[in-house]
């Protein structure tokens, strides 16, 4: 269940009075490549004062988790300047809902809120032929409960966020086909949620309604939501990042995990 428990349940969350660290809130992330949203990183890339001329080469330092995710830990973290957030990004690019419920059974049992969406690539991989991985819906939905059984023996709260609408990843037809489907595996997570007592956050209708008002742009610069029909561009991540922050401040998410005081404040 969802029950913000004790601030000394899980997560090392000791109030910090004066002259005391901040608290810490963990936060798991457990999806695909939507959440996980690798870039490859150089310090170059970032530091105005040496940046790379245009056609020099540059070494890719590291692989970084960027998306919507990191979007939301930076508004968590100024929403909230006297507690530290621990962001655990488990996103696997290609994991189906298989995956992740064996990734999720790995975890420790050690956060504080747990965030949670799949379905995208059990879809896909029916849509490419690759039937060996692709998984049913009666499947999909066993799996969706499997993986919140273990979520919620592993942190305090959990969310749900629906899978994102494929964009132009194929021609009209196929991604119509896709997208009627995948529509049907969201409305299992959903039901799964429910039955489970866990905040399902439906991010379809306004993707679906943003990308139609999109279409009606032209020209190279036009914005778009994906950057390949299936991963989102800087906009798609923003659109996904808002539709979570909003959950988790109207339902006051982060203030029910929180200690009742942090730096001499006491929680609202």
């Amino acid at each position: 269940m969802n029950a913000a428990n004790d601030s000394s349940a899980r997560g090392g969350q000791a109030a910090a009075g004066d002259g005391e660290r901040p608290p810490v809130l963990t936060v798991c992330w457990l999806g695909t490549s939507i959440m996980e949203h690798r870039q490859a990183h150089s310090p170059r890339l970032t530091d105005p004062a040496n940046l790379p001329d245009v056609g020099e080469r540059v070494v890719v330092e590291e692989h970084l988790s960027r998306g919507y995710v990191h979007r939301v830990h930076l508004a968590l973290q100024l929403a909230h300047p006297h507690t530290a957030f621990a962001c655990d990004n488990h996103g696997q690019g290609g994991a189906t809902s298989r995956d992740l419920a064996a990734a999720a059974r790995a975890l420790p049992a050690a956060y504080d809120l747990a965030v949670f969406g799949c379905g995208i690539n059990d879809v896909w991989r029916s849509h490419q032929g690759r039937t060996t991985e692709a998984v049913p819906i009666e499947e999909y939905a066993r799996n969706y409960t499997t993986t919140l059984t273990a979520l919620t023996e592993r942190a305090r709260h959990v969310v749900c966020v629906s899978e994102t609408p494929f964009g132009p990843v194929a021609g009209p037809e196929a991604v119509a086909a896709m997208n009627h489907d995948l529509h049907h595996y969201n409305q299992a997570a959903a039901h799964r949620a429910a039955d489970a007592g866990v905040s399902f956050i439906d991010v379809w209708t306004p993707f679906t309604e943003t990308a139609r008002a999109f279409s009606h742009h032209t020209g190279r610069q036009a914005p778009t939501l994906w950057r390949d029909g299936v991963h989102l561009s800087d906009l798609g991540a923003t659109l996904l990042a808002q539709q979570v922050g909003a959950h988790l401040r109207e339902h006051r998410v982060i203030e029910q995990l929180l200690p009742d005081t942090a730096h001499g404040r006491t929680r609202a």
